[in-house]
This record gives C-alpha cells, structure tokens and sequence, in this order.
C-alpha cells in the first residue's frame, strides 16, 4: 500500500503548496479568502493526521433519523440480536455511541464541559420554541427530575467504568444513554471498548445524527463523519427516502472521504404490512397490483417499489450533484444507493425465538402477520433479510485495506479539486470587481448609489409584498391542511372484523333404557374478533399519511423554487438601473447567498404514546362486543389525541417558519442592502486610485492562476 504512509513525498509536496499558496497571496488577497484558505489547510490537516496515524481503525458509521431503528440495526449486526444499545426516542435523548476492540471490557463516559453545561442552561432560560432552547430546557429539566448535582461530573469530564457481562453492561447504558437514564442528560458520547474479536481494527459509531439539537454533541459527531470510511444509512420503509432523509443525505453526509454507502430500507415489516390485505372470497375485482394477500408476496411488491423510488431518488440527486460540479468519486458513492437492502431487525431476531419468547411488541407484530402467512419461520427471515447484511459487512471488514488504501489515494485529488474551486471563486470576484471598475469612474458609482439609495424603499416594499402573499397563502393552506387532516383522521377509525373458528365436541346417545351407548361428533363455530395489532396499524398509518399532508402544506401548495425566484427577481431587476455600464452580476452573488438560506422545515410527531396505550390494554383476540367497543373507542381517542397533536404542531411549525422568514426578509431588506451600497462605497474609494486598483486586482488573479496551474 504505497501511498498509506504520513511521510509520502506527494503528500508532504501537497501540504507544503498550500502553505506557498497562502503566502503567495496573502499581500494581494482579501481578508476573507486567506481565511477561507487557511480553513481549508486547518480542515486537511486535521483529516490527514488522523487518517495517517498508527493503528488507523476502519470508521463505520451508521446514519439516519431519530427511530430509523439504527440501534436495533447494530444490536442484531453485532450482538445476537441482544437489546445492548438502547433506543433513543426523541433528538434530546440520542448519544453518540462509539465501539472499539480492547483486552479489557469498559465503558468510557464523555460528559459535557462545564463552558458547554453552562451554555445548555443559558438556552434553558431563553423564553423561545426554537429547538435549540426547548431542548436546553428539556435536559436540564431531566437534572432536575433525577435528582443529580451535575457539577462533579462536568468537572471530571471523563469516566471508566468496567463491566463482566452483557447484563452489566446493558445496566449501565440505560444509565448512561437510556431514555430515562439518570446520567443521560449530561453525557455527550459513549465508547464501549469490548473484548470481541470481531471488533479488532474496527471503530463502529451508532450516531444521533446531524440534525442534533445540542451544538457540542452534533461538532462530536460531524467530527466522526468527517474520518467516517463506510456509511450504513438507515431510511424507515413506511417512509423511505423522505424530505428529511435526503435533507440527512444531501445536505449534512459528509461530501468527501466516504468510501462506501449503503442504504438500509430499515423495518421491513412495517413497509409490508401497509399492502398486506386479506382477499375475500366475493371481491369481484381480483387481486390488486398493489396489494398482496401474502408475505412472500408483498416482498417482491415492496421490494420493486422501494428499489424504484431508491433509483429515481439517486438519479435526481446525481444530476444536481453534476449541475453543481461535484467531484465524479462523490457521484459515484452516491450512486450505491440505487440498490437499497430491505431488512427487518426485529422481524430477523423473532425468527431465532420461541414464541413464548417474543416481547408484547413482537407478539403483536406475530399477530398481525401470521393470516398472511404458510410458513412464518420462513417469512421471518425473509423479512429480517439479515444474512445479507452480515455478508455484505463481513465483506466490509475484510476489504479494509483496500478502502483505506483507496481512501489514502484520493486525499491529495480531492484536496486539490476542492484547492482548485476555491481559487476559481476568488478568481471569479476579482474579475467582477475588475469589470467595475473599468467600465465605471468614482462619479458613475458613486450615482449608481444615489440611484439605489433611491430605490430602496421600492425594493422593501416589493420585498414585502412577496413575503406578505407567501404568509397569506401559507395561512390558507394551513387551514385546508388541517381540515384534510380531519377528514383522514375518519379514515383510520374502523378496525378490521377477523373470522375464526373453534372446534367443539359434542355428545350424544343411542339404544334403549338396558342398553345405551354415547357417541361423540365435532362441530366448528364460527366467530368474528379484532386484535390490537389493527388499530396500532390504523395509528401508523395515520401518522405516515398525516406527515406527508403536513409536508404538502410546505412544498407543493407553496413551492419554494417559485418563492426564491420571486424575492431573487425582486432585489436583481431593481438593481438594473439601465445603464451600459452597470453590471449587477457582481451583487447578484451576495443575493443567492442570501436566499438560498430558505429551508422548509422538518415535520416529525412521534405517536409512540398512543399506541403503547393501546398495546398495553389490549392482547390477543378480542372477541366480546363489550371489548371491541371498547378498543373502538380507544383508537378513537387516541386518533383524536393525536389529530390535536398534530394541529398544535401544524400551527407552531407554521408560526416558526413565518418567523424564520421574517428573519431572511430583515435580512434581504437590511444586511443585503447593507452589503451592496458597502460594496459601491469601496468600488468608489477604489476609483479615486483606479489604475493601483485594478492593477492590484489584476496581480491577484494573475497570482491565482498561477496557483491553480501548479495545484494541477
């Protein structure tokens, strides 16, 4: 493996042009693009020293959504299917969990800092919705509730604890990174160092995700991401690919340096059982192409379709990949998405049970599934698909080398591509600043400013107007949003009526008064139940289907591109004062910029709640008439419950993202504009000395290509 040593001439050649570079440019440069420079050199340095170090581990990340089931993923890929990691429900509770090999068993405790614990209670004060605060407030409140002085364990900073089994281990994550765990809300990160020699060379990390509301936990983890080599990215089948999966994706996943990208259709089960239907005897329409009547079935069914938006997902993100000019080794990791592996963790691990073993959850999930089933040890481990997973992680393992090797040969291509674009933007605004100032003298410019100084209120009150019809129709959809809510909620209220049988003996008798013999016959009954299984899936599905409305509200009623097109016309075709020698490219850079902070936000509820009410009154079949009213009238209330979460919810998003954009308006209106008569302020002072001024552009682009010549 040639080039995977720290002391590779190309490497050390690389290093030592870029510092050239910078002292090259530093006399002739804006401020602003050495420090840019300077990061970038901080940014491969940090990388490469760590890639380069000795004993360099094998980084394994697993990626996705908070409930995308990414701890039951690595319970069953590396612990038997034992529940060791616990499950993190909600952003405020999720821990970044790291494993390594090590001769000893212990568990190593990261705590905040006591600068980051006095952050966290700062934010806890502040009387806002925004995530950041309400979360503040949620992990000091889970203090406060446990009883625990934080204060000698911020100090402190670092813990080992040691541990002999999987049950003393498992005892103390719940403690540590469990839901409710007394110490969970002043830890920051987890490593468990475990005597498996599967684990030697390897660094897996269990991850909250990106989109982590605690600053310092989410620098932690983006820290991880950026020496990250294999990526096992979980998306939820019953939503697969969703806004926020490829927010995850293609926003936050880190642009360089992953090597391998799987994609995980993580809970099988859950994606089968929406097409899952019994066909009665009478449907005179047949069989559905979107329904199944079988597990096998509805595999090849979910299969196809997940298969298909996975490529049509990936080919729509390529071609943006490419319209943005994204490296080719980038595009080509993003397309081992196109072919997802399906599994189901709990649905493998249940295959490996008795049924008098399986957890009310999974005895429901047993319930709900064996009507469609002939076979079900067979279908469980069609559906768990996890001996896939296993080869294709073994082989992971195995191609070590070869990635990092792979991985050590792209660093110096990818930091010179990304050297190369960063000197091609500087290049691009001299050459404008140039342009300006020959085609215009400090009079021109310094009327050009009066001119815009003129059209300011113009450009506040188009602005205005934009951001006042946006709110308006935000409004109204808001309000058919929620009446559609309404109506769905209707939709999920009846639960389906099952037929069984049960077998009776009876009795009767023959002969006369002497002699008399008793017979005995079987008869079948037929009767009707429910099982809860029906009305927890009625809940998810609600859920599901409610989500996508809301999001609807957001994308397709509002659509953004035409929202950002509008307020980007608005400021660019103001600023054309028609004269020949204006040039509005030069500001039309700072006003992208400036627009392009427009995200719809994310919308999560999590029904878990509801559904643990029902799963916890009600098992088994439920045959009297008293019962099934009785269930009918719990998924009732719990539809109702969470048709008000979800209007609550609705309203606070609606009124956090109209604040948001009153936000981005402020700063269109003010910094934007700020921005640009600075920009004419300096353009103008330029023009008292503007031979020394062009000529001192026109060094640092000769200076610039030249740097970008010898980075070639």
């Amino acid at each position: 493996m040639a080039l995977f040593t720290a002391d590779n001439p190309q490497f050390e050649a690389f290093t030592v042009s870029i510092g050239d570079m910078i002292a090259e440019l530093t006399e002739v440069a804006r401020e602003e693009d050495i420090r840019r420079l300077e990061k970038f050199a901080a940014d491969f340095k940090l990388k490469t020293e760590d890639f380069y170090r000795e004993n360099r581990k094998l980084n394994i990340g697993v990626v996705g959504q908070v409930k995308a089931g990414k701890s039951s993923f690595l319970n069953t890929l590396l612990f038997e299917g034992k529940e060791i990691l616990p499950k993190a429900s909600t952003p405020k509770t999720a821990t970044l969990t790291k494993m390594e090999y090590s001769k000893d068993n212990i568990i190593q405790v990261e705590y905040y800092s006591p600068e980051e614990w006095e952050v966290l209670e700062e934010n806890a004060v502040v009387d806002l919705d925004d995530e950041i605060y309400t979360s503040a407030r949620e992990i000091v409140d889970m203090v406060q509730r446990n009883g625990v002085d934080p204060h000698p364990y911020l100090e402190k900073g670092m813990e080992k604890i040691e541990f002999g089994t999987y049950e003393d281990l498992i005892s103390h994550l719940n403690e540590y990174v469990g839901e409710d765990g007394k110490y969970t809300p002043i830890v920051k990160a987890v490593t468990l160092f475990l005597n498996k020699e599967e684990f030697q060379g390897l660094s897996i990390v269990d991850t909250p995700g990106l989109n982590d509301p605690i600053a310092s936990r989410t620098i932690r983890t983006k820290e991880f991401m950026e020496v990250c080599d294999v990526v096992f990215f979980l998306s939820q089948s019953g939503s697969f690919l969703d806004k926020s999966d490829w927010t995850l994706l293609s926003s936050q996943l880190p642009q360089k340096g992953v090597k391998r990208l799987v994609l995980i259709a993580s809970k099988y089960d859950s994606g089968i059982r929406d097409v899952l239907r019994v066909q009665e005897e009478d449907d005179i329409f047949g069989e559905d192409e979107n329904t199944a009547d079988n597990i096998p079935k509805a595999c090849k069914l979910i299969r196809r379709k997940l298969k298909k938006r996975a490529k049509s997902k990936v080919q729509e993100f390529v071609k943006d990949l490419e319209a943005r000019g994204s490296s080719s080794e980038l595009i080509e990791v993003i397309k081992q998405c196109a072919d997802p592996l399906m599994v189901s963790s709990l649905a493998y691990n249940m295959s490996g049970k008795q049924q008098q073993d399986y957890s009310p959850e999974e005895k429901n999930i047993y319930s709900a599934l064996k009507m469609f089933s002939e076979d079900m040890e067979a279908d469980l481990k069609l559906l768990g698909n996890f001996d896939e997973v296993k080869h294709l992680f073994s082989e992971v393992v195995e191609e070590k080398e070869k990635i990092l090797e792979s991985k050590s040969r792209s660093f110096i291509p990818n930091a010179t591509e990304e050297a190369g674009n960063l000197l091609t933007s500087f290049q691009e605004k001299a050459q404008k600043r140039i342009q300006a100032l020959e085609k215009n003298d400090r009079e021109q410019l310094l009327e050009q400013k009066k001119s815009m100084e003129g059209q300011m209120g113009n450009i506040r009150a188009d602005i205005s107007n934009v951001f006042g019809e946006f709110n308006a129709r935000l409004e109204s959809e808001k309000a058919e949003g929620i009446r559609e809510l309404r109506g769905a909620g209707k939709d999920y209220l009846e639960i389906k009526e099952r037929t069984g049988t049960t077998t009776h003996t009876g009795y009767y008798t023959t002969g006369h008064f002497f002699w008399k013999k008793t017979h005995s016959y079987q008869y079948e009954e037929h009767y009707s139940y429910c099982i809860a299984a029906d009305a927890i899936e009625n809940l998810r599905k609600y859920g599901i289907d409610a989500t996508n409305q809301i999001e609807e509200v957001f994308t397709q009623a509002l659509q953004l591109k035409e929202v950002k097109r509008k307020i980007l016309n608005v400021v660019v075709n103001n600023f054309d004062l028609g004269s020949e020698t204006y040039d509005s490219s030069l500001f039309r850079i700072m006003v992208e910029e400036t627009v392009s902070a427009i995200e719809f936000p994310v919308f999560q509820i999590d029904i878990s709640d509801a559904m643990d009410k029902i799963t916890g009154k009600f098992t088994g079949e439920i045959t009297s008439a008293e019962q099934k009213t009785e269930l009918a009238v719990a998924l009732q209330r719990a539809v109702s419950r969470i048709y008000g979460q979800l209007c609550e919810k609705l309203s606070l998003t609606v009124r956090e993202f109209k604040e948001s954009m009153a936000a981005i308006q402020e700063k269109i209106e003010d910094s934007l504009l700020k921005n640009i008569i600075e920009e004419f302020d300096a353009l103008a002072l330029q023009c008292q000395n503007k031979e020394t001024e062009i000529a001192g552009y026109q060094e640092y682009v000769s200076r610039l290509e030249n740097c970008r010549k010898r980075l070639h």
